[in-house]
């Protein structure tokens, strides 16, 4: 039985970042990567799209805040907006129900293609379990 490999992209902040935000991207890699996925990160909106279109992943983390260039919603919307890569699977990873400054966003776990704010299959709040987590790719791109 041969195995398929899957590749997942990952845009979180990863420079200059917090420790403990490193910690989780760190921490997520090693633990996908053990389940036998393959990863790839981006720093920032624009350099996750350019690896996006060099090799399109299975499916696409995202968060949703990034104080860079393009955050997890500029992303979502032109991988929508893409014909050749608009049902590309994304979750989107966030904090953001829990900063007082984003109250106005509610973001329902499960947004779904019906979402009309942000184009998004899933919303994963942070903390994250990570077996939440793998539950979650696997309805999308199967275990590898």
């Amino acid at each position: 039985m041969s195995t398929v490999l899957r590749t997942i992209m990952f845009m979180m902040k990863l420079m200059p970042k917090p420790l403990l935000e490193r910690y989780f991207v760190e921490t997520i890699e090693i633990v996908l990567k053990s389940k036998g996925y393959e990863t790839r990160t981006a720093n920032d909106g624009e350099e996750a799209l350019e690896k996006v279109m060099e090799k399109v992943p299975d499916i696409m983390l995202l968060d949703i805040m990034m104080k860079t260039k393009g955050d997890g919603i500029w992303v979502s919307e032109r991988i929508r907006s893409d014909k050749s890569i608009k049902d590309l699977p994304i979750i989107m990873i966030t904090a953001v129900n829990q900063d007082a400054d984003m109250v106005k966003f509610h973001f329902e776990k499960d947004a779904g293609k019906e979402s009309k704010y942000i184009p998004v299959n899933t919303f994963m709040e942070k903390p994250i379990e990570i077996d939440e987590l793998l539950a979650e790719i696997s309805k999308f791109v199967g275990t590898p």
